[in-house]
């Protein structure tokens, strides 16, 4: 009995540090105070691995959190610890949603917005709420959950004073980095004078709770420091005072302050949009998003050119196999114009020209043919 008591202790407290360092953005340390709770080779138990999947969600990791969730759910379930549960549903379905498994996510959010309705101290979600703040406006246009938000929304806000649902708190930003650079608030363009200030909020998305010399280290290495520092607290300004104050926000020591994107922030990210649709295996959705290069006007960041290495080979990896896939079905018309998106996306690739050619002497005209022999024989020369 002893033994049991000391590790639902350590779980108890592992799970608690590890949040208080996800929220701070050390999301390292979380994982760190996770794995260091169980012994060398051991699985971690459900709760754990729920905690670790809210880390994974909050660094934008939604393949690996979902993973967590899933294994963990059956575990936490046969618990009967109902706090945990309806915490659990509602970062579940979040993690749903941001795959693009809206039914999913509904049913997830319905059993935690009935389960929470039930509860007697409700306050106590209040700030997964407020943390989940996209998760509750989409539920809101949602017919099947949103008489219950709206009666979670009322309770909170009685019980605990001031509303949760603030529209003109929440500010929509969308950043398009895909063959143009394009920052847009509520829907209106943001002129924006620092190409570093577009890619420091895809940085930022991506790896909050950096400090300024972390963001520099990684964004700028040949930089001198005070010059890449001075760019960045610059950058951080401009964005400020485009998007609002809160836009970027920090936490930690006053020397050295860690940089989070604002509570109030709904963020859409193009590169996010295209990996997801990667990720499904949706080439129409995947062309139509990559207009272009991650952000071409960006040249003296090593991070911004290892992302759009990534992004351009992980496009043109997905349109060859279904070139290569259409072509051993013998949908040959369809495998001559995926060759043609993938020359769009990278035109210089030597195979897949030749690999044209010799599709389309099977299916086009001669004249079509003979542009595509000209444009291969002006490669190899």
């Amino acid at each position: 009995m002893q033994q049991s008591g000391d590790h639902e202790n350590r779980v108890w407290t592992a799970s608690r540090l590890a949040e208080f360092y996800s929220e701070q953005g050390q999301h390292a340390k979380a994982l760190e105070a996770l794995h260091g709770a169980v012994p060398l080779g051991q699985e971690l138990p459900p709760p754990l691995l729920i905690t670790r999947g809210v880390v994974l969600r909050r660094r934008g990791q939604i393949e690996l959190a979902l993973a967590d969730f899933n294994a963990g759910l059956p575990g936490i379930r046969a618990m009967q610890d109902s706090h945990l549960l309806t915490r659990t549903l509602l970062h579940y379905a979040d993690a749903l949603r941001r795959a693009g498994k809206a039914r999913a996510s509904v049913e997830s959010l319905r059993e935690a917005l009935e389960r929470l309705l039930q509860e007697r101290d409700k306050a106590r979600y209040r700030p997964d709420i407020e943390e989940l703040a996209e998760l509750t406006h989409s539920a809101m246009l949602e017919p099947e959950v949103a008489p219950f938000m709206e009666a979670v929304l009322e309770k909170l806000a009685a019980m605990t004073g001031g509303a949760l649902l603030d529209e003109e708190r929440l500010t929509h930003v969308q950043v398009q980095t895909l063959g143009r650079v394009q920052v847009t608030r509520d829907g209106r363009a943001v002129p924006l004078t620092l190409h570093g200030s577009a890619l420091l909020l895809v940085y930022l998305s991506r790896n909050p709770g950096r400090t300024r010399q972390e963001i520099q280290l990684d964004l700028y290495p040949d930089k001198e420091p005070v010059a890449g520092s001075n760019y960045i607290r610059s950058a951080i300004r401009e964005l400020r005072e485009g998007l609002g104050r809160d836009v970027v926000v920090h936490s930690g020591p006053h020397n050295q302050p860690r940089y989070v994107l604002g509570p109030g922030v709904s963020l859409t990210l193009d590169v996010e949009e295209l990996e997801y649709a990667l990720e499904r295996g949706d080439v129409a959705r995947v062309l139509a998003l990559y207009r272009g290069p991650f952000m071409a006007p960006v040249t003296d960041s090593e991070w911004a050119d290892s992302l759009r290495e990534e992004l351009q080979a992980s496009v043109t990896t997905a349109l060859r196999e279904q070139m290569r896939s259409a072509r051993a079905a013998g949908d040959l018309r369809r495998a001559l114009l995926l060759a043609n998106q993938y020359l769009r996306v990278d035109p210089y690739d030597p195979e897949v020209l030749a690999e044209r050619v010799e599709i389309a002497r099977a299916v086009a005209p001669a004249q079509e043919v003979a542009r595509y022999v000209v444009e291969l024989q002006r490669m190899e020369a």
